[in-house]
């Protein structure tokens, strides 16, 4: 079962485990999910266990300012003792808004051996309501100690998911996007992990910019992207802002249809702004 399936289960069972290990996939998706779960606990008006996407809560949490979530990042090139210990001194307070308290460790393979130790026993006893999401490539790469006390959840390859989105990738920049809009819609719609489908839409776009820019690569998430003539650099930007904002709506649960409509709209867009497809 994929990972946001697991989360989203517990969720609804309310049988959340108080930490995560969330590992593989890019870090962006991994921190959409944590961000996602976290909204969840603190929306007023969950469905199913998806957050709502329009409270107050929710949109404190899509802008990175909700008082309750909080966020352990590297300074500099790793993750220090004194940074969890503010961290315990907030955890130890009340929830600002009466919801769960959420840690978000975006970077979890960069604690010093002195800052893991530390936060290692909040994790043997954590406050209540607080739910800890560590993020990082491999779980390997955090201490043995730290691993044992969270469920780990491996997020789908980058590559996969690339590649999943790269065949839509492909036939976007290949089609006549007037004929291609009747097309893809509908199916696009029946995808089952459409979420999965965007994200690899959104890295595919990524690996063209990438590819066009550097010629390199090892740069990639998808290989195969280097075959595809793709838009030029402007429609890129254009395009990649598009589809994060399709997966945005998805997020706050827009109607599939009519996301999609939008989106593919303002993929045509592109090319009646005159930006054509590269050679």
């Amino acid at each position: 079962m994929k990972a946001a399936a697991v989360l989203q289960q517990a969720l609804l069972a309310s049988r959340l485990a108080h930490a995560y290990l969330l590992t593989g996939g890019d870090p962006a998706t991994r921190l959409q999910l944590a961000e996602k779960v976290a909204a969840a606990l603190n929306c007023i008006a969950p469905q199913e266990g998806r957050p709502c996407g329009n409270c107050r809560s929710c949109r404190q949490v899509a802008l990175g300012n909700h008082p309750d979530v909080h966020y352990l990042r590297p300074e500099g090139k790793s993750i220090k003792i004194e940074q969890v210990r503010q961290l315990e001194a907030r955890l130890s307070l009340e929830a600002c808004q009466g919801g769960a308290k959420v840690v978000i460790v975006t970077a979890a393979e960069d604690f010093t051996t002195e800052a893991a130790n530390c936060l290692l026993k909040t994790l043997e006893e954590p406050p209540e309501d607080t739910y800890f999401f560590l993020l990082a490539a491999r779980g390997e790469q955090l201490l043995p100690t730290i691993r044992s006390r969270c469920q780990e959840l491996a997020m789908e390859e980058a590559g996969t998911i690339g590649a999943a989105g790269a065949a839509y990738w492909q036939r976007i920049c290949m089609a006549d996007l007037l004929a291609l809009f009747q097309e893809i819609l509908p199916e696009m719609e029946q995808e089952e992990d459409l979420e999965g489908v965007l994200a690899g839409l959104a890295i595919a776009c990524r690996d063209s910019l990438v590819w066009q820019l550097t010629g390199e690569e090892k740069l990639l998430f998808t290989a195969q992207i280097k075959e595809i003539n793709a838009w030029d650099l402007p429609a890129l930007v254009r395009c990649y802002r598009a589809i994060t904002k399709a997966r945005r709506a998805l997020q706050k649960n827009a109607n599939r249809r009519l996301t999609l409509e939008v989106l593919l709209l303002d993929l045509q867009a592109q090319l009646r702004k005159g930006l054509h497809l590269g050679g």
